[in-house]
């Protein structure tokens, strides 16, 4: 190109990227987490979604916005405040108020279209005062229910506050320092004592108080009106800061057994409370409405035109289920503090809620609830519909023994479906539980062994070799050999024999209490050996004063345990099975003598058109078939809620033991109540037979 004068063009020059120099991390490190822990915790809880009462409350303060009066504004703000709800005092008087006047809308719309047909009422009045009457209680019931939950939520939270102090007194033991004893106890309780005490924690971080001691104040100001034994443990934890250490030990120990102490004198207090409860929802709530079903046979035929199977349905299977409930709660609300539950959710063996296993496969237990539901009810079912006029058409009609083994069949499936589903879903997790605690009691002992022989100098290795005799016939000799094991063959230290997450013993032992106890004795073993056996022997001493306590509750409370349990288990279904059977037995022989006396021309010469102006209308009667149906389900209902009552007043909540346990009542009472209503039946129904028999009524 420059032979012929051209320019040389200019070379472009290529643009070398600049690389910037990055600081490798690991995947694991790249998303820095700048915050504690509490905060993590706290920022979780926040952004849990509304419950249904929250959408309620915001929905109805866009529709009317209606402000309390002051004492209700503070009272609603406190209990707001307390539950973590997001709404506003404004938005609870708002659902309130437009509760109560959605009804009053239905209503007065009911009674005027009521009007304009012409057919008012006295009796539809009454139905339109009760629509207005249920809005209004249902509004108070909105209204109240921030001050319920308050409630509610402290009682839950009192489940953990025996623990909560233990694990205080443990970590002030062996580090005296209170926030780190907070924190501690903090992270192994359960519930919503963990919420509460966490929140504490985060407004610690945050510099509302100066210090742990001012936190704590407030906190002991806070639980003092609900449970003042627990605030005064609190305050001697507190105070044990200012002691000298042989002072300090003694002010912690007494912190523990003044939760104790406490404890077994309110569960005394509350069970001689319990009295009359008891025998109001035992008498009133079952014993009379039972009784009460003698005289509905007769009411169901002699009454036909006033009392009809809408009025037993209504009576027996709702309104009366629902008033035992609201009683028992009630009663239940005011149980004392307890204790807290076994948690198996890190269990390696557990199986999904709703499924069991069976040689490590899960299985599903509703499909063979249903099949056992399909199994007994499917030809009753169809028998039935074939001939519904044994259900509806009153005591006239082919009623047989057969169709009452038949009706008696449906509620047999229904009431053993529900029963297999419980038993199957909940039988594994109720054995976990009990070998978890069966594991609990066991380690007061061992752990007393253990700290007994380390004292001595014995070197650890050894100390839990010679522990293992001393504790070999219980359940927790396994942990020891588990924990040996892994020291020997595979060279772990003691913390990794415990606490390794492959190998570890106590991956097998999900037990909380024992893995917090076991991280505190290894924590103190890194400042001396000798701290460790310390704190071994205190820690036993700690849990057999815990183990006294709790079967000192049992015991006060297993006497009105049994007699629940006795009425659900046999006096109820043996009542119930009785007075199915006499319903059945008088329709018979009702609906026999009246064809007799028909025959016989009794009803013209007595001047009625109809031998049924003497026994009742027999068409809109009861028949026997749907008597069994209601008092069936009646039955179904008394024995789930006496086994709801008889698990709470002992274990509290614990979901698994009181469905495992309503399950077995439920397959103990049905069976009783077939067996007695078809036997009492054969057997009367036969007598009855050769009696009238014998008076030429019958062939």
């Amino acid at each position: 190109m420059a032979i012929f004068g051209g320019k040389k063009p200019k070379k472009k020059r290529r643009k070398i990227p600049i690389r910037r120099r990055r600081i490798y991390l690991p995947p694991s490190k790249r998303k820095l987490i700048l915050t504690s822990r509490e905060y993590r915790l706290f920022k979780k809880q926040e952004k849990k979604k509304t419950n249904w009462y929250e959408r309620f409350a915001i929905a109805a303060e866009k529709f009317i916005k209606i402000s309390p009066d002051k004492k209700s504004r503070q009272d609603l703000e406190n209990a707001i405040a307390f539950t973590g709800m997001k709404i506003t005092p404004d938005s609870v008087m708002s659902l309130f108020v437009s509760t109560a006047l959605i009804f009053v809308i239905i209503a007065m719309v009911f009674l005027l279209s009521q009007v304009i047909l012409g057919t008012l009422t006295m009796n539809l009045i009454t139905i339109g005062i009760a629509i207005i009457m249920l809005g209004v209680l249902l509004g108070y019931y909105f209204f109240t229910y921030p001050k319920t939950m308050v409630k509610s939520i402290r009682v839950k939270a009192s489940s953990q506050v025996v623990i909560a102090v233990l694990y205080m007194v443990i970590s002030m033991r062996a580090s005296p320092n209170l926030e780190k004893a907070l924190r501690f106890s903090a992270a192994n309780v359960s519930g919503e004592l963990a919420w509460d005490m966490r929140r504490l924690l985060w407004d610690i971080e945050m510099r509302k108080y100066y210090s742990a001691s001012d936190a704590l104040m407030d906190y002991i100001a806070k639980w003092k009106p609900e449970n003042e034994e627990f605030a005064e443990a609190l305050r001697l934890i507190r105070d044990s800061q200012s002691h000298t250490p042989d002072r300090a030990r003694i002010v912690l120990d007494e912190a523990l057994d003044v939760i104790l102490s406490g404890t077994k004198t309110r569960m005394k207090h509350y069970a001689q409370e319990m009295r009359m409860p008891v025998m109001i929802i035992h008498m009133m709530g079952i014993v009379l409405p039972i009784l009460g079903t003698i005289m509905a046979p007769l009411a169901a035929v002699f009454m036909s035109d006033l009392v009809s199977p809408v009025h037993f349905i209504i009576g027996y299977d709702v309104v009366l289920p629902i008033l035992i409930l609201w009683f028992i709660n009630y009663t239940l609300s005011k149980r004392p503090v307890t204790f807290s539950q076994v948690d198996i959710s890190t269990h390696p063996d557990i199986t999904k809620e709703g499924s069991f296993s069976i040689a490590g496969r899960s299985f599903p237990a509703l499909p063979i609830a249903l099949l056992v539901l399909i199994i007994l009810v499917a030809y009753p079912v169809i028998f039935f519909a074939q001939s519904p006029d044994l259900i509806f058409s009153g005591i006239k009609g082919d009623h047989s023994i057969y169709s009452l083994l038949y009706s008696l069949m449906i509620i047999l499936g229904v009431g053993l479906s529900l029963a297999t589903y419980f038993l199957l879903s909940n039988f594994q997790r109720s054995r976990m539980q009990s070998d978890i605690q069966s594991t609990e009691g066991d380690f007061e002992l061992a752990l007393f062994q253990l700290g007994n022989r380390i004292s001595g100098g014995t070197p650890t290795e050894l100390a839990i070799q010679k522990s293992i005799d001393d504790v070999k016939d219980l359940k927790i000799a396994d942990l020891f050999r588990l924990t040996l094991r892994n020291i020997r063959n595979l060279g772990m230290t003691f913390e990794e024999a415990l606490f390794n997450k492959k190998w570890g013993a106590l991956r097998y032992y999900p037990s909380k209490l024992i893995r917090n106890i076991m991280y505190v004795i290894v924590d103190t073993a890194k400042t001396g050996v000798q701290y460790a056996s310390e704190s071994m022997l205190r820690i036993a001493r700690y849990l057999k004063n815990v183990r006294e306590t709790q079967e000192y509750i049992r015991e006060l409370l297993s006497e009105t345990a049994s007699s629940m349990k006795f009425q659900a288990y046999f006096l109820t279904p043996l009542i119930t099975g009785l007075i199915v059977s006499m319903t059945d037995i008088i329709v018979k022989v009702l609906a026999t003598l009246g064809e007799y006396l028909e025959g016989a021309g009794f009803g013209t010469a007595m001047g009625l058109e109809s031998i049924s102006g003497i026994f009742g209308n027999m068409e809109s009667s009861t028949s026997p078939e749907m008597f069994q149906f209601v008092v069936g389900i009646y039955l179904l209902e008394v024995v789930i809620i006496l086994g709801i009552f008889t698990t709470r007043i002992m274990h509290g909540e614990n979901k698994v033991t009181q469905w495992y346990s309503i399950g077995k009542i439920l397959v103990v009472a049905l069976i009783i109540y077939f067996l007695v209503a078809m036997f009492s039946s054969s057997l009367f129904g036969e007598l009855i037979e050769n009696a009238l028999s014998g008076l030429g009524i019958i062939s």
